[in-house]
């Protein structure tokens, strides 16, 4: 067994060689990239988030060396094959995989059967450099991932100024979140291994229905067009409990409804697909998209949008979870039988509105801090109360609430109270627009994101 891994693992490094030799001459697609993506969609979000906030950057880039890992496994499966004779395996084997991607799969075959087989006389000196080559691969894999999405992002359209932004007065008492997130610190999520870089020169946003292009329209026209401005916040569906993936800004640009008229469709038409550059898509039942709540946005903070947040042009539904917010738009789709998207073929929900969720910011003795938000239901209420050792919660009281700057907005909110030595932790909860608790009681986060309490322990 070990022999045929190092076979496999010879092979892999020389079919990757020439797969990258073609995607960078060719544009081949991939493989890598397309196995590592496979594996970061079906991360479980308590892992995901916790490999994004540690790693950063370099989180999507160690997701490709687990194609690179299964790819290893596959050459060395074939090897084990081959070594015992195994043919009709390793022919089933070879006929799949022949069909996907035979840039690699060619010249790894080649090199397990011409190269490979000198594995097993190699010299104690010669298999520690295999084994050296083996690391090396795994780190060139990582380090071409980042260095390409480094590349990409230095080519990227340079964001420039879309209308005068003057972050809105902020007089509320003074708390360690902003009521406006800065660019910078907005969170970005996506399903790509690296993000793509879209001209907006050539770029074209089309309108189908059913197939058929009704309409298209330059990156310029867009920008022609009547915009105006809002504040929305977006929050991820991979947050758990005590993560933060949230953000609010003031977008621009306009509703749906402004480019195109609802009532020049044929009535056969059910839904609305926003499909991205990306490959990632998702859709939102007719009546909701060509309302005012869902917005077509160019720009944030009184930018152009960064590549990181979908320039050219991105859709904002405050009433669902990140992932129905598509970003780098380049179809607009309408049509008459229910489209599923990225997540939804994965089990997520089609209808993933948004739970009511808080965040505490800062839990010290005497004051707490934080953010509650609702999707577009808003925030009408948070209580507090506090957690002990030995008895029973603390009652509930209320906090005070800043003024939200839109009913699609987070709200902040601080509670000050009487220091109590004997309080361990402190819970919160917050009640929507529509007289509803946030939940007491923890539910799983797929298929329709986490919903459940807010506690946070009181650090001196």
């Amino acid at each position: 067994m070990k022999t045929a891994i190092e076979r496999g693992s010879l092979a892999t490094a020389l079919g990757l060689l020439v797969h990258y030799l073609c995607h960078y001459l060719f544009g081949v697609p991939l493989l890598t990239e397309i196995i590592g993506e496979w594996i970061m969609a079906r991360t479980p979000n308590t892992y995901s988030v916790f490999l994004l906030e540690t790693m950063g950057p370099w989180a999507k880039p160690f997701a490709l060396t687990g194609g690179l890992f299964a790819l290893g496994f596959g050459m060395s499966i074939v090897a084990l094959a081959q070594r015992h004779n195994i043919v009709f395996i390793a022919t089933l084997w070879l006929g799949f995989v022949f069909l996907f991607h035979e840039t690699f799969w060619y010249p790894a075959v080649a090199a397990l059967v011409l190269v490979a087989p000198r594995v097993e006389k190699f010299s104690p000196g010669r298999r520690r450099l295999l084994s050296a080559l083996m690391s090396s691969t795994t780190l060139a894999v990582a380090v071409e991932g980042y260095l390409r999405d480094a590349r990409l992002a230095a080519r990227a359209a340079k964001p420039f100024d879309l209308w005068k932004f003057q972050p809105p007065v902020d007089n509320f008492y003074p708390v360690t979140r902003k009521n406006v997130t800065p660019i910078g610190q907005h969170y970005t999520m996506s399903k790509n291994a690296v993000d793509p870089l879209i001209d907006p020169n050539t770029w074209r946003l089309k309108f189908t229905v059913d197939g058929k292009e009704i309409l298209s329209l330059s990156y310029l026209q867009l920008l022609q067009a009547k915009r105006q401005q809002r504040y929305v916040t977006l929050r991820c569906i991979s947050n758990t409990l005590k993560s933060d993936l949230m953000g609010t800004a003031e977008w621009s640009g306009f509703p749906l409804r402004q480019i195109l008229d609802g009532s020049t469709l044929p009535p056969t038409v059910k839904e609305v697909a926003f499909i991205g550059t990306d490959g990632h898509g998702d859709s939102l039942p007719l009546d909701y998209a060509l309302s005012d709540e869902v917005f077509l946005a160019l720009g944030m903070n009184g930018q152009s949008l960064t590549r990181a947040h979908g320039f050219p042009i991105r859709m904002l539904c405050p009433r669902y979870y990140g992932f129905k917010n598509v970003k780098w738009i380049g179809e607009i789709a309408f049509v008459s039988q229910p489209y599923y998207g990225t997540w939804p073929k994965m089990g997520y929900s089609k209808e993933a509105k948004t739970n009511t969720a808080s965040f505490i910011d800062r839990a010290v003795p005497g004051f707490v801090e934080g953010v509650s938000f609702a999707g577009s239901r808003r925030i009408e209420g948070v209580e507090v109360r506090l957690l002990y050792k030995d008895r029973k919660p603390g009652e509930w009281l209320p906090a005070e609430l800043d003024n939200p700057l839109n009913y699609q907005c987070w709200r902040r909110w601080v509670f000050r109270y009487t220091p109590d030595p004997a309080a361990t932790h402190v819970e919160v909860r917050a009640k929507d627009g529509n007289g509803a608790w946030q939940a007491t009681e923890e539910t799983k986060l797929f298929p329709s994101g986490v919903a459940g309490p807010t506690v946070r322990k009181i650090t001196v």
